[in-house]
């Protein structure tokens, strides 16, 4: 398997988040993680690694139903596949094996 960015890996936790709802497309998405991080996010930093994720198996994408204030237009929604969530649960689990024996990191001071 390989290693998500971290960019990656908020998508990815952005989308299980929000998919439980049919909430997770790409503005949804973007909104979840400016929310936060409170950090402005361009939405080609949003698709460009969603179409990976897509790519990789770790997502996938569907259609929603056609939606009246959209003018019919339908709804690219997102979902984790299995394979996501075990990528994240892997990029944990390496997170806490590398911090677990680093020293407490003190406030610096000016």
């Amino acid at each position: 398997m390989r290693l998500l960015s971290r960019k990656e890996e908020l998508i990815l936790l952005a989308v299980w988040k929000l998919q439980d709802r049919d909430q997770a497309y790409g503005v949804t998405i973007r909104e979840y993680i400016e929310k936060m991080s409170g950090i402005r996010w361009l939405f080609g930093a949003i698709y460009s690694p969603l179409a990976r994720l897509v790519e990789h198996g770790y997502v996938e994408s569907y259609e929603s139903e056609p939606i009246p204030e959209r003018g019919g237009r339908k709804k690219i929604l997102y979902r984790l596949t299995t394979d996501g969530k075990k990528a994240l649960v892997a990029v944990k689990e390496l997170s806490i094996s590398i911090w677990d024996d680093i020293s407490p990191i003190k406030e610096a001071s000016d």
